[in-house]
């Protein structure tokens, strides 16, 4: 990428912290209107499912992932689909728990530094830390979540 070459990302608030995905990475953003709790028993980092007539998929928090409190899903929280990267997670790939509305940024070499993790963040599942025009995100680590959910049911 060169230094004016723009790339799109999708911005995503959780708790104390933005995530960065590619904007391939997301297939759809909807509201909690087909979202089921997780029951008892299940994973603390699983929030719960998104239901539609074809596919049930699992709705994860990025927080409990790192070991943090479950935030739980409130009237502004949305839903953000994530396309499977391998064949790891049937059904159509998981989703993330946002905080708020996503949003679509555009970036480039010039707008984005790499920056240290901080001591919260989990390496294993984060790739980087960046910051663009003042504001800090974590890029996830998509094949290492799918890894996570693997073996759910």
């Amino acid at each position: 990428m060169s230094t004016t070459e723009a790339l799109y990302a999708v911005m995503i608030q959780i708790t104390g912290d933005s995530l960065l995905l590619p904007n391939a990475a997301v297939s759809e953003v909807t509201a909690l209107d087909r979202f089921e709790p997780a029951g008892e028993g299940a994973p603390s980092w699983l929030s719960g499912w998104h239901a539609t007539a074809e596919r049930r998929i699992p709705v994860l928090s990025f927080e409990a992932l790192c070991g943090q409190p479950r935030p739980e899903a409130h009237k502004r929280a949305r839903i953000v689909i994530v396309n499977p990267i391998g064949r790891r997670v049937g059904g159509g790939g998981f989703a993330l728990l946002a905080q708020g509305h996503p949003h679509l940024i555009s970036i480039n070499r010039g707008t984005i530094n790499g920056v240290n993790l901080l001591p919260g963040d989990k390496d294993e599942l984060v790739l980087s830390r960046v910051r663009m025009a003042g504001q800090e995100a974590l890029i996830p680590d998509l094949e290492q979540i799918e890894t996570r959910l693997a073996g759910l049911a």
